[in-house]
């Protein structure tokens, strides 16, 4: 009878919602579904931001399977999302701009309709908003804004680039890739 109840037990705490992890006070879900597709928290880092390393984001990646290797989460074909939880107000135009700029960094001329159309989507933030991105191999980059979808930005190759700009070898913030890939303390 014991064994029974302890058996209930397991299975209703595993069934619930599960936070799996708080940084900066941000908590991220342990899991997320797209298009039926179950994607798992991977880690967790922070943003920060100028000289004086102001906290602006915490950023979750979500992976069909974990990865800590950066090469897979930008070139696998597995559906991805990187969620960022604000924790200060920014200008639309200033984000949009850094984004387009290591956007440039790492696709080039090639690249600049598409980092047009992504900066058209990003707006201002204030703090405790949502951004999410999320990329469908073979379909693009969807924005996500406050729960709200903005548009998708279409093609693998833009993709790549916005995941590069997080994750590759020269990526905008180490500390903030270090706690998405889950490889090091993300403070």
């Amino acid at each position: 009878m014991m064994d029974g109840a302890v058996v209930v037990l397991l299975l209703a705490l595993s069934t619930g919602p599960v936070v799996a992890a708080t940084l900066a006070g941000v908590e991220l879900p342990d899991t997320e579904t797209v298009d039926g597709t179950k994607l798992v928290l991977n880690g967790m880092g922070l943003r920060q931001a100028t000289a004086l390393r102001v906290k602006a984001y915490v950023g979750g990646l979500y992976l069909e399977e974990r990865s800590s290797d950066p090469d897979t989460v930008i070139n696998s074909r597995q559906v991805k999302r990187v969620t960022m939880k604000f924790l200060r107000n920014i200008d639309g135009h200033q984000l949009a701009s850094g984004w387009a700029d290591s956007l440039r960094k790492v696709g080039g001329k090639a690249m600049e309709p598409s980092i047009t159309h992504f900066t058209s989507l990003i707006g201002s933030v204030k703090k405790g908003d949502t951004m999410s991105f999320t990329w469908r191999p073979g379909t693009g980059v969807e924005v996500t804004e406050r729960g709200r979808v903005r548009g998708t930005v279409p093609g693998d190759d833009f993709a790549r680039s916005l995941f590069t700009v997080w994750f590759g070898p020269q990526a905008a913030d180490p500390n903030l890739k270090r706690g998405m890939l889950a490889t090091g303390r993300s403070s």
